[in-house]
Parts: structure tokens; sequence; C-alpha cells
């Protein structure tokens, strides 16, 4: 009942349509969108590639017509943004497409369509996102009310079922903290490196969140190489990205098996928020490089039989 209502206000903010409509093919998605209620946050973008398909070959209702031509409208709820693209990124809401494998050579199109959560969100709003292929007019526009003749089709040996119009439920979670940093559990430092950079990720996890300096302090133990003290800034880390710094540990005399730890501590300036983790450093044996690979070993096979053909071509020349 409830995806009825939903359904029911969205093809009332689609646009009116003109009189003259030419039922034509079988419109249909044919792929649904995941399903389910996707957990989104302020000023995340979600995206998903629809194939519109012109069912024909499997409809009794709707055989091939003369030209089939059809378009893509997408709505929601909340008004949210939401843009629609065909595969030359040109804007695919209701532009009108010929689906016809003998005019065009193809039964189906690709629409891009993605939705962004506003920065005005809150977290608990749900929405609804629906797309609806619909038929288009002899004038090539797009009919919001043409409906469909038989809905769903069925592919896969009718065990598929696909409809001409489908929806995605959303709802605003809390935003990651608006600091975070990323690093690996254990990172592996080749013995005799003198300058192995340990990267650290400082994230702005705040996807509405303007760019922001962050300033970092890096220590280690001195178990390999001397002790660090390293200071720096990661700057303008816009809202929803990482940038990664580094570390940087002397392995050039440290023994296989050594072990350090280095401890990162990243603030905002303004001193509002921080965050810090530890990393460990494992130091192991280089990985030794092979001189005879196959394609070394192949260049030197061909080398010596030229130079012995060189040789035998010149010591016949000789004789002669």
């Amino acid at each position: 009942m409830k995806k009825l209502v939903i359904l029911a206000l969205v093809v009332m903010l689609l646009p009116a349509a003109s009189n003259a409509q030419i039922k034509q093919g079988d419109p249909g998605f044919y792929f649904d969108f995941p399903g389910g209620t996707i957990p989104v946050i302020r000023g995340e973008t979600w995206c998903e590639y629809l194939y519109a398909a012109n069912f024909y070959w499997a409809s009794t209702l709707c055989p091939d017509g003369a030209v089939d031509t059809f378009a893509v409208l997408t709505g929601d709820i909340q008004g949210w943004p939401i843009t629609n693209v065909l595969d030359d990124d040109s804007d695919a809401e209701g532009t009108c497409v010929i689906l016809d494998d003998i005019v065009e050579g193809t039964w189906y199109f690709g629409a891009y369509v993605c939705i962004t959560v506003p920065c005005e969100a809150t977290v608990g709003d749900l929405n609804t996102l629906t797309a609806q292929m619909v038929y288009c007019d002899e004038n090539m526009v797009a009919q919001p009310d043409s409906g469909d003749c038989e809905d769903p089709n069925y592919r896969s040996s009718g065990t598929v079922a696909c409809y001409s119009t489908i929806t995605q439920d959303f709802e605003v979670v809390a935003s990651p903290p608006a600091l975070y940093i990323l690093q690996d559990t254990l990172y592996y430092v080749e013995q005799g490196q003198t300058a192995a950079y340990v990267p650290f990720s400082v994230c702005n996890g705040d996807a509405c969140a303007p760019p922001t300096d962050y300033n970092y302090l890096i220590t280690s133990l001195g178990t390999v190489g001397a002790a660090l003290n390293q200071t720096g800034t990661a700057s303008g880390v816009s809202g929803g990205t990482c940038t990664d710094v580094y570390g940087i540990v002397d392995a050039g005399s440290a023994a296989v098996c050594t072990y350090d730890t280095l401890t990162i501590i990243v603030w905002n300036q303004a001193g509002t928020v921080y965050d810090t983790c530890v990393q460990a450093v494992h130091v192991v044996e280089p990985i030794p490089v092979p001189l005879f690979t196959a394609p070394v070993v192949t260049i030197l096979v061909l080398a010596m039989i030229l130079a012995a053909a060189v040789i035998m071509k010149r010591h016949a020349v000789s004789k002669a």
C-alpha cells in the first residue's frame, strides 16, 4: 500500500502529457533497483545504472511497432536533486530514444540516475526515488501517463520480472565524525629502506563540511631507526574525502623482524575535534628481484641465435 501511495504522488509530480500517444513496443527496466531501504548521509550522492529496454520480444500484447520510442523520467518525494544522463553524458530526463532492432539496431539504452542528499536533510528523513520508462508521442515528447500495456515482462525463461516503474527507498543516517583517521593494521617495511613512507589517511567525514586544515604529529618508539617527531598539516581536506600523510621511517640498519609503533594525533586548527591512532611497523626481508625472468631469458636466447647466425654467415663468406 505504501508503494502505491508513493508511486501515485511521484506520478503527480511528473510533467503533464500531450494527447497524441503511440504505444509501440513494450517498455521495462531490465534490472530493478537494489531494493530495501538504503542508508545515506547528508551530502552523499547515490547512483544506479539503469537498462531501459524494449520488451517487444517478450510481450504478447505489445508487439514491435514501426518505430518504438521511449524515455526515462525520474522523481522523488522530498525534492532532492536528481540527475539522469545517457551514455554520451547528455541529459536523459524525458529524452526520447528509438529502440528498434531494425531502425536503430538496439533494443535498450542506458540511463545513469543519481540522487543527492541535500545538506539541509536531517537524520531520520525518508525518501523514495522513482524511475519510470514511458512511451513518447509523435512529436518525440515523453508521455508520463502513457502507462504500460503489459507489466511486468519476464526474462530468463520467465523467472525474472521486469517493470516499467521501479522505486528505491532511502533513509538519512548520521554522518561519520568530522575527523577520523584510516590506517593499515600492520605495515611492512623492507630491510634496508632508508626512507619508508608509512601512510595515514586523514579524513573529513562530513560531506557537507567545507575544506578543512588538520594539523598532525607523528611519533615513534625509535626501535626502527631514530624516534620520529614529525609535524605537518593536511591542508584543504574537502568534506567527505581523505588525504594521506606519511611517517618516514629509516630501516636502513634495522634487523629483520623488528617492530615499531607510530602514533599519530590529528586536530583541526580550531582545536574542537581531534583523533589519534597507532600504526604497527614490521621490518621484513627485501623481496629479491629475479634476474633471469622469462622475458629476459627469451631475449637472451634470441640474441644468442642472432649472434650465432651472424658468425656463421661471416664464416661462410670468408670460405668463399
